[in-house]
């Protein structure tokens, strides 16, 4: 090691893993955890309109997503954003979260510590049809859970709640 420390490193486009989740959805992980000292994790969402997400909490990681392509809408907690590229969600430890999209887009997404990049190689492993019982176990493996007795579709969620501008 030289005088200046560690050397880094770079990705370019194209050159992370390819994580295939179905029709016009894919993600590339860019940063493992495993190699960064599970300090955090990075992917660029690629996706088409996304119209219902179920919404979910990590409980291991927090997230950051920084838009980098078309128009969301977010949920975080009770708190709803709309946005285009630049804009920037927070996402903490534990909070149920979800968004939608009328344009398709991409996203960056930044995990720390380390975690979701890893839950979307190992979803990547399953297959383009996991069972209930393999989609279950994973997320128990990597803390996340839906929400509790709620079986309302974001659509049907975003109608009733309020913006926090």
């Amino acid at each position: 090691m030289s005088i200046w420390g560690e050397n880094g490193w770079g990705v370019g486009p194209g050159e992370g893993i390819r994580i295939e989740t179905g029709g016009k959805h894919w993600l590339e992980v860019l940063v493992r955890g495993k190699d960064v000292d599970d300090a955090l994790g990075v992917f660029v969402f690629t996706h088409d309109v996304i119209t219902e997400n179920p919404p979910h909490a990590h409980h291991d990681f927090m997230k950051i997503i920084y838009v980098l392509e078309g128009q969301y809408d977010f949920r975080v907690g009770d708190a709803t954003f709309s946005g285009g590229p630049g804009t920037v969600i927070v996402v903490p430890k534990g909070s149920q979260h979800t968004f939608t999209t009328a344009t398709g887009g991409r996203a960056l997404f930044v995990s720390s510590p380390a975690g979701n990049e890893e839950m979307f190689v190992e979803m990547g492993k399953l297959g383009n049809r996991p069972t209930l019982e393999q989609l279950d176990e994973l997320n128990a493996r990597f803390s996340t859970t839906g929400l509790e007795g709620e079986t309302a579709s974001w659509k049907q969620m975003h109608s009733h709640n309020h913006s926090t501008e």
